[in-house]
């Protein structure tokens, strides 16, 4: 028994000290790049368009051009053909490694598989069609030069190339005759085939003029990569236009024009959908450049486009202005390698700038604090009132069955929710649309189907764990395969939930990533193992009251701070297509609406059928009317729910597209509501959003862990050990609990160390992956009689092998992942079941049974 005034001491003092270190520190909003110092080339004339790049840790640069002599006196263009490399971005020490097969210079550079491609270029004779790879051997200690790939479908000087994965995107460029192209081609490259054999393919012409000199980045578009062409210089002048080619719909979309033209502007992607253009020339004073002479300079400015908003935005200044510079990101740095200062004079300057990757601070204060520990302590005092009375192993694990319905609906909706409906559904409706607000329209699809066949059977069994009934209508393989498919779920899910708070946190406040990460999962894990089901179930309704608040505060904050108001938001909203239900069409390939309202369909079956962490909770209501009630109590409050978060994405997007110079490439897209809370939440107000993103992670962790520590409980350990009293029985469930909680908070951990585009993506994809098999097997059991234990477990082992093979060998969308798990495992059950037919007894264990001895409480 714990002491009550004494753990809410401690607790207090705990997060206390740790915040305490922190109190009196803010962080303001940095410069994206410190230009810091500089290096060298090792060709003390200079260079402009080399072809460089990393491969294993080291920079190769090779090739290049300057002019020998002046050129006011006639002096002549060169072109090289040495390699160097350097292996420590610190030093720049260079060493001599060979020469090219030619000389070459303006050749477009794309990395592919440890190197690099060069495509292209010059050899101060004519332009060429080669293609060559080079990379650094560790072992021979050299650069191997490849040639085996398909020549250029025509010679290009000053093309623009990219790459998607394995494809290769080039054009533009001026052709043998020095003329401008429009071209564009894309070259496949399979792993499993020689390049040689691949073969370039047409693609729709770039729109506008053709050009040379341009831009052009493969970034994502908060969704998917797409290639983005910015400026560069035609046969009439210089460029401003600028545009994005979609992969997927293979077509060309305008985009915002840019500031100021940009010819062989050095670039870079930065984040996850930033472009960054350093320098370059701008075509001012261009006819009397050569005769200006050291007067003349490129222009110093860097800007920045950003893909979702569609906006640009000025960065500060490099030392030197250059045009033909190359950029490289090497360890924590950018490096500008070489370029030309003025017609005819090149530089050996290598420029070096330190990312900024500090994030911006709100002035978190001691209102906002307090706002965090009077949580924490409420939170505490709920979890001790109920562990007074939980010694007992089922009410530890069920409650006491006594919990108003409406309490339950409560409890279901913020488990449900969790840090990745807070905060990434809005990066989700921000970033791309509406799409996935098709999800809210099969509540009425799945829950009269849920109350009528399914909970009757659950609460019939009176079992703390719902796989209790397959081992009743099949056998104890069924049952132990879907609980060890939950399993792996949750302890996936775990992870995830845990560490998008923190990451909200880490934006917010002094605290650092990894503190918030042990903080969350220690703390979640001390009021689960104290409290048991029951406090664990109060403690989510206080959270979801906090969580609906927040979510409701944060659209009125971005609402309020947008020039028109609510008119700016619904006119930019609805101009920009951010209201879209997704494409309406039938391709199963993509996120269209159709693909996620099927996917959804079975991921709300399995939620309610097969997900212990809700089956749980109607089964502590006190009769089948409350438990089928607090269900219905579930969707009500979701769906007003789902509309605040939507729509808080949408006013978020057209927050930042009228303040852009906001947004901070090293915040990934689902850190962009922590980000707006840092920037723009008055102080007082940001600790109760914080609090209310802690309430949306700590109610499902806590629920999940709750959840899985009473599946191995009663389906794993319970087995086994059969003469165990009820004491023991909860001792072990807090045991497991407490074990549950560290691991949740090392898989975030390693979570903090991973490129993560979307949460919201990858848990619907792990989702799907586990929950469809599990459903079906309730449903096989229930709907149908001639089911049977051994068509039941091929068909979900099959079901599996399915959905690998799925995965990993067709382009399906996600969200069809659960469909396939469900309808495989299903109808090769059945059938199975036909062709090795097996006899038990059904009483009270099918739809068609249902009235056979049935007893509910």
């Amino acid at each position: 028994m714990y002491n009550k005034s004494k753990s809410l001491v401690r607790l207090v003092l705990i997060f206390f000290v740790v915040i305490s270190p922190f109190l009196a520190s803010a962080q303001v909003k940095s410069d994206w790049f410190s230009w810091t110092s500089s290096g060298q080339l090792p060709v003390k004339e200079g260079l402009s368009h080399v072809q460089a790049g990393l491969s294993n840790g080291v920079l190769i640069v090779a090739g290049g051009a300057n002019f020998k002599g002046s050129i006011q006196e006639g002096g002549t263009k060169q072109i090289h053909s040495k390699i160097y490399i350097a292996k420590d971005p610190k030093t720049l020490v260079w060493e001599e490694q060979g020469d090219l097969p030619f000389p070459l210079a303006n050749a477009a550079v794309v990395p592919y598989q440890d190197g690099f491609l060069v495509l292209g270029g010059t050899n101060g004779e004519k332009a060429l069609n080669t293609i060559l790879h080079l990379k650094w051997d560790p072992v021979q200690a050299k650069v191997i030069i490849t040639k085996d790939y398909p020549i250029l479908p025509l010679a290009l000087v000053s093309a623009s190339a990219t790459h998607i994965g394995n494809t290769i995107y080039i054009g533009a460029g001026q052709d043998a005759d020095g003329k401008a192209q429009a071209d564009f081609y894309s070259l496949k490259l399979d792993n499993n085939s020689l390049p040689s054999q691949a073969e370039w393919k047409k693609l729709t012409p770039f729109p506008g003029t053709a050009r040379f000199g341009a831009t052009f980045q493969a970034q994502s578009n908060g969704e998917y990569e797409n290639l983005y062409l910015f400026g560069g210089k035609g046969n009439s002048g210089y460029l401003l236009d600028a545009y994005k080619f979609d992969p997927k719909k293979n077509e060309w979309k305008a985009l915002a024009s840019l500031p100021r033209p940009a010819l062989f502007s050095p670039y870079l992607p930065m984040g996850q959908t930033h472009i960054a253009l350093f320098s370059g020339s701008d075509g001012h004073d261009a006819e009397n450049a050569i005769a200006l002479g050291d007067e003349y300079h490129m222009v110093k400015d860097a800007m920045a486009y950003h893909t979702i908003t569609d906006t640009w935005v000025k960065l500060n200044h490099i030392p030197l202005g250059v045009a033909g510079a190359i950029a490289i990101k090497w360890a924590d740095q950018i490096l500008l390698i070489g370029g030309e200062l003025r017609p005819g004079v090149r530089t050996s300057e290598i420029q070096i700038a330190q990312i900024q990757t500090a994030k911006e601070k709100s002035k978190f204060g001691w209102i906002d604090y307090a706002t965090l520990v009077l949580y924490l302590v409420v939170l505490a005092g709920i979890s001790i009132y109920f562990s007074k009375q939980k010694d007992a192993s089922e009410d530890y694990l069920l409650g006491s069955k006594s919990i108003p319905y409406w309490a339950v609906g409560i409890s279901i909706m913020a488990t449900q929710v969790s840090a990745i409906g807070f905060m990434s559904i809005p990066a989700k409706s921000y970033a791309v649309n509406w799409g996935y607000f098709a999800g809210v329209f099969t509540w009425f699809i799945v829950v009269p189907m849920v109350t009528r066949a399914y909970i009757p059977f659950i609460r019939k069994l009176n079992v703390a764990s719902a796989y209790h009934y397959l081992e009743a209508r099949f056998n104890s393989t069924a049952r132990l395969f879907a609980a060890s498919v939950f399993v792996l779920f949750q302890l996936a899910r775990m992870g995830l939930v845990l560490y998008l708070p923190a990451l909200a946190l880490s934006a917010v406040t002094p605290l650092d990533t990894i503190t918030c990460i042990i903080i969350m999962g220690v703390l979640s894990t001390i009021y689960t193992v104290v409290g048991g089901f029951e406090a664990v179930i109060w403690i989510e309704v206080a959270q979801a009251i906090l969580l609906f608040g927040g979510g409701l505060l944060c659209l009125i904050l971005a609402i309020m701070g947008l020039n028109g108001g609510i008119s700016d938001f619904f006119n930019t909203g609805i101009t920009e297509q951010k209201f879209s239900l997704g494409e309406m069409d039938w391709s199963f390939t993509s996120s269209t609406f159709v693909v996620i309202l099927i996917g959804n369909v079975f991921i709300r079956l399995g939620n309610l059928t097969s997900d212990q962490s809700v089956v749980q909770r109607y089964m502590t209501t006190s009769s089948l009317k409350e438990a089928k009630r607090s269900v219905w109590a579930d969707v009500w409050i979701s769906i007003p729910w789902a509309i605040v978060i939507y729509a808080l994405g949408t006013a978020l997007f057209v927050f930042y597209k009228q303040n852009p110079g906001l947004l901070n490439p090293s915040i990934n897209t689902d850190g962009i509501l922590p980000m707006f809370i840092a920037q723009q939440a008055p102080v007082g107000i940001s600790g109760l959003i914080i609090a209310a993103i802690f309430a949306a992670s700590m109610s499902t962790l806590e629920g999940s862990i709750h959840s899985v520590a009473t599946i191995f409980t009663t389906d794993f350990y319970g087995r086994y050990k059969k003469d165990l009293n009820n004491q023991q029985i909860g001792r072990v469930a807090k045991i497991a609990t407490l074990v549950l909680g560290v691991f949740a908070t090392g898989l975030s951990l390693i979570l903090v160390f991973m490129d993560i585009n979307s949460i919201l993506d990858i848990f619907q994809e792990i989702t799907g992956l586990f929950i469809g098999a599990s459903t079906a097997l309730f449903l096989l059991g229930i709907l149908t009689t001639r089911a049977n234990a051994t068509g039941a477990v091929i068909g979900a082992f099959s079901s599996g092998i399915i959905l690998y093979f799925v995965k990993t060998q067709t382009s399906l969308n996600f969200w069809l992942y659960s469909a396939i798990g469900f309808l495989s495992c299903f109808v090769i059950g059945y059938l199975m079941s036909l062709l090795f037919p097996g006899k038990k007894e059904l009483q009270g264990l099918t739809y068609y049974t249902i009235n056979d001895n049935l007893k509910t409480k």
